[in-house]
């Protein structure tokens, strides 16, 4: 790995081709993996909970956060892409396991289409809380027929999805068998209890804005907050 995280974001971020890096090791991915696509600002114990959840589905290996450089719904406000992969990196001092990595793609299926050039020996199944599902099966973000593109997703990816707020995971089954049927034997759904089912990273940044800290970021994650003086004053 050559240059600063900041140097090597910037140098693929605006690229318009699929790109996908590792940021934790210089080793290639290889097996099967948990991926959890998020802005990560900031990570929090939701998203590593997550990840924990996912590397109990049967075949998965290892667990990853994706950072995305993109976003489909919003664009990039907050702390700065280079320190969003400083605090996975910090967040790692604990699970060392966990691989960071980041792509320049805002939908799964172009996410998906980086990693797969970037670690054709590796097998991605991607971790979604219920409302990037939504998403996933939004007609909006496709040019053409839905399907002409989420069915080689699926031949290829597994979704693992986790409820989120008041949907329960009874509730993430009924949407799956409502709107994603077809690729209902593709979709896993996991449960987050309810202290993780309601964290959100736009409420950690709004009580770490006003002063007051955040018990839902981990303590490494906080400390590089704290060091690099993220989210002072919104």
């Amino acid at each position: 790995m050559t240059g600063t995280i900041a140097e090597r974001v910037e140098a693929f971020s605006h690229l318009e081709a699929p790109v996908a890096e590792r940021f934790d090791s210089d080793e290639p991915l290889e097996g099967r993996w948990a991926v959890l696509p998020s802005a990560f600002n900031p990570p929090t114990h939701a998203h590593l909970r997550l990840l924990e959840l996912a590397l109990a589905v049967e075949g998965v290996e290892g667990g990853a956060a994706l950072l995305t450089t993109r976003n489909v719904a919003k664009g990039i406000e907050g702390a700065a892409l280079a320190d969003r992969i400083g605090m996975l990196l910090a967040a790692r001092e604990s699970r060392p396991g966990l691989a960071v990595l980041a792509a320049n793609q805002a939908r799964i299926v172009d996410q998906a289409a980086a990693l797969r050039a970037a670690w054709p020996e590796a097998a991605f199944d991607f971790v979604l809380g219920y409302d990037t599902l939504i998403r996933l099966f939004d007609e909006r973000y496709y040019t053409g027929a839905m399907e002409l593109e989420l069915d080689p997703f699926f031949e290829r990816h597994r979704v693992i999805v986790a409820n989120r707020g008041e949907v329960t995971a009874s509730g993430v089954d009924a949407y799956v068998a409502r709107q994603a049927s077809r690729y209902g034997g593709r979709i896993v759904t996991v449960e987050l209890d309810e202290a993780h089912g309601g964290m959100a990273s736009s409420e950690a940044r709004a009580r770490m804005a006003a002063g007051e800290g955040s018990d839902d970021v981990p303590a490494e994650v906080a400390g590089y907050i704290r060091e690099h003086g993220l989210y002072e004053g919104g």
